[in-house]
């Protein structure tokens, strides 16, 4: 079996190690065989995320040599693309089994090896993989045919996904754990990627949203309502949540529907995402200036809705928006979240300083929330149920 990690610039070196580590170990568990690999770029030099360069083995080889090829990325190529790494790229079209994760399905986008091809959920790049061809599945690993995708966070269910085409479901599953550091025991896989994806349409808006906690601050936002998808641009970019919002709604009429079907839409996805909320941290609160603005945001994911939000707003609205409804919004989000969420801002002048410091201080809030506790293996209730 032989495989090559193709490398592009800010590639996450953990997923790097994931499925180097699973080779390594797959070698160990079945020595007679020949497992080998290499480490490909387009280029001679290649950075990860932290700016420290890959030490490659192979530059531009013919990739429909390999047995099974898997292309990690930290960002997709721009809209005029690499032509000569694009190029390279297509030769994976040959390669018997062809994966790509998060990022990277940027660059088989480029190399136009998605059309027609069913791929993960991955919200940031929704828009470029619809250009590309690519049919979104709404699942975080998706398998068609010689192409496997996964969305960003699920380097391990892609790993073993892979392994097990080639070694089998046994050995995969054993180097698979050993390469996440769990043993070769009865311990399960790490969970798959949290992601939410919600579609809500009524008579008065159409709302899709998908989100992926653990990610980066990729975002696509368009609800109709710019001052509103500048507010959630700040959520995505202070909360590193990879977060697609589209809308359409009645807003020749007035902005207040759309405000509460996105705010409900978005509160579900989260509630999705999170599912049964095991090791979740659960609560957190920031406090976050915008120049003489000063906001905070506590949030609790206890099961339990509530909100309560108390500012003085000095104008009527901002943004074109009634500032009546940023409280609105807020109650709705908390409402379909299940959470308790208090937002407060202690003083300040401008009204668009104000909203926008309760936007940020609510993505950070949530990021530390929505994290997982490494040490909680339960539910974070000494009722052992959150509801």
């Amino acid at each position: 079996m032989k495989t090559a990690l193709v490398l592009f610039d800010s590639f996450d070196r953990r997923d790097f190690n994931v499925f180097y580590s699973a080779l390594v170990r797959l070698k160990e568990l079945q020595p007679a065989e020949d497992v080998t690999w290499d480490l490909c770029g387009a280029s001679a030099r290649v950075v990860d995320r932290q700016g420290q360069p890959a030490v490659l083995t192979r530059i531009r080889p013919d990739l429909g040599g390999y047995d099974c090829v898997v292309v990690l990325a930290g960002a997709e190529m721009d809209s005029a693309g690499d032509a000569p790494a694009a190029a390279w790229l297509q030769s994976a079209r040959k390669a018997p089994i062809l994966a790509g994760l998060g990022d990277s399905l940027g660059q088989l986008a480029a190399a136009g090896l998605l059309q027609g091809k069913q791929v993960a959920s991955i919200p940031a790049l929704a828009s470029l993989l619809q250009q590309a061809g690519a049919v979104d599945q709404d699942s975080a690993l998706v398998e068609d045919g010689n192409l496997f995708t996964a969305a960003t966070g699920a380097a391990v269910d892609l790993a073993r996904a892979l392994l097990a085409r080639q070694a089998g479901e046994d050995l995969a599953r054993r180097a698979v754990l050993a390469a996440a550091g769990r043993g070769e025991g009865t311990q399960p896989l790490p969970a798959p990627a949290r992601t939410g994806r919600v579609s809500r349409k009524t008579a008065e808006t159409q709302v899709s949203v998908r989100l992926h906690l653990d990610g980066s601050g990729r975002h696509q936002i368009d609800t109709g309502l710019p001052f509103l998808d500048h507010m959630l641009a700040q959520v995505a970019v202070h909360g590193l949540f990879d977060l697609d919002i589209q809308a359409k709604g009645d807003v020749h009429i007035d902005p207040h529907h759309t405000m509460e079907d996105v705010g409900l839409s978005l509160g579900q996805a989260f509630q999705e995402a999170l599912g049964d909320r095991r090791g979740l941290v659960r609560a957190a609160f920031m406090e976050y200036p915008m120049d003489e603005s000063l906001a905070r945001v506590a949030v609790d994911f206890s099961g339990r809705p509530y909100a309560v939000i108390s500012v003085d707003w000095h104008t009527p609205a901002v943004g074109g928006l009634p500032v009546s409804l940023f409280a609105h919004f807020l109650e709705s989000f908390a409402i379909q979240a299940r959470c308790n969420l208090h937002a407060q801002v202690f003083y300040g002048r401008d009204d668009h300083h104000q909203a926008e410091a309760i936007f940020k201080a609510l993505g950070r809030a949530l990021d530390a929330a929505t994290r997982i506790d490494p040490r909680r293996t339960g539910v974070p209730s000494s009722k052992g149920i959150l509801i």
